[in-house]
């Protein structure tokens, strides 16, 4: 059976930096102190500083000469933007991940008990709202899980983890009180097989959210 491989230091390090700006302990806009992880973590600061250059890469740190590093600030109307492309990116996707699961039934029951677990996790209950946005995510991702194409997928991830930040800034405003129909309803055309309603649903919950994200644009402007 084969295993996950061990995480290089370098690898270690990433999801640990990822894994403290997502969960909101390096808040949006705060200054990254290299020294004071190293310390905290039993690393020397190269690592981190590697690491900072790579999540600025994906838009989630921004680099200041002379002056370290910052988790980025996401506003409104980037993250109606962030939007606007997973909308583009994620109704393909979610396509491409069905129709692999099609293609044999002990892999579309495969793929189907992953959607339904992660489906009870999400509207399940959660202790802080840090445990809501991580099933979050791993609901989204189990739907696309079947996609083949890892550059979507890869760019997907990215631009999940730039929309987790502005949450983090102000995401409860547009957690919808019939969210949890939203999802429930998705993941049950997607274990019915129903491509095409499954695809407009995905559609129409990114829809909703970036209908509220650009009236709060409007109401910034």
């Amino acid at each position: 059976m084969p295993t996950t491989p061990p995480l290089t230091r370098a690898d270690w390090v990433d999801d640990r930096l990822r894994a403290e700006m997502l969960a909101g302990r390096i808040a949006p806009g705060e200054r990254v102190l290299v020294d004071r992880l190293a310390a905290r973590w039993g690393v020397s600061a190269t690592p981190i500083r590697e690491s900072l250059r790579r999540l600025a890469g994906e838009g989630l740190v921004t680099l200041m000469p002379q002056r370290g590093a910052r988790v980025a600030a996401i506003d409104a109307r980037l993250a109606a933007d962030i939007y606007g492309v997973r909308l583009a990116l994620e109704p393909l996707t979610l396509r491409q991940s069905m129709i692999g699961a099609a293609r044999s039934e002990s892999e579309h029951h495969s793929f189907a008990t992953e959607v339904s677990t992660a489906r009870e996790r999400l509207l399940g209950h959660h202790d802080s709202v840090n445990e809501f946005y991580t099933d979050h995510r791993q609901f989204h991702r189990a739907l696309l899980s079947r996609c083949a194409n890892r550059v979507l997928i890869e760019q997907i991830e990215q631009l999940t983890d730039r929309a987790r930040l502005f949450q983090l800034l102000g995401g409860a405003s547009i957690r919808r009180t019939d969210h949890r129909r939203e999802h429930a309803d998705l993941a049950d055309l997607v274990i019915a097989r129903d491509v095409d309603g499954a695809v407009e649903a995905l559609a129409s919950h990114l829809m909703l959210t970036l209908e509220v994200i650009a009236r709060m644009a409007e109401n910034q402007a």
